[in-house]
């Protein structure tokens, strides 16, 4: 039951977070995690970005399209390669990643930044037993926990 009652603190914890963010913010935790990462780096790719979020790019055209209609990000065609579309920050995005409560990421992705590499491989392990008892459905691992 104490492993229950973690489970339920680590939930709660993201919950909380995420409230605190979206309401000042005005866009959903995810949104903002894809803010921040455009606006640290300007000019990436929606796959890159992707990669970046460890969400399915389609979740992450997704988030794109919604800050480009919030006018927080723009869109540009590559030069070379006109398929190729880069991904920049508008003021407006680059203001609202100065003014949103850290972490943008999340509280759950910063902390998992914070144990040692064995931690982490350890956790893996465990977390992958857990999913085959459940026989969890892969469908919902590239969805950000914000959206769930």
């Amino acid at each position: 039951m104490d492993v229950l009652k973690q489970f339920r603190a680590i939930f709660n914890t993201v919950k909380q977070h995420f409230q605190q963010v979206e309401s000042p913010c005005r866009i959903s935790g995810a949104q903002l995690w894809a803010m921040a990462v455009i606006v640290r780096q300007p000019g990436l790719r929606v796959s890159e970005l992707a990669r970046a979020m460890a969400v399915h790019q389609s979740t992450t055209s997704n988030l794109v399209e919604r800050l480009v209609e919030l006018k927080l990000v723009e869109k540009r065609r590559s030069e070379n390669d006109q398929r190729v579309v880069h991904l920049y920050p508008l003021p407006a995005g680059i203001s609202l990643i100065a003014q949103a409560p850290q972490p943008v990421e999340g509280v759950l992705p910063e902390a998992l930044t914070q144990l040692s590499a064995e931690n982490l491989v350890e956790l893996h392990a465990i977390l992958d037993k857990l999913l085959g008892i459940l026989q969890a459905k892969e469908a919902g691992k590239n969805v950000p926990l914000s959206e769930i």
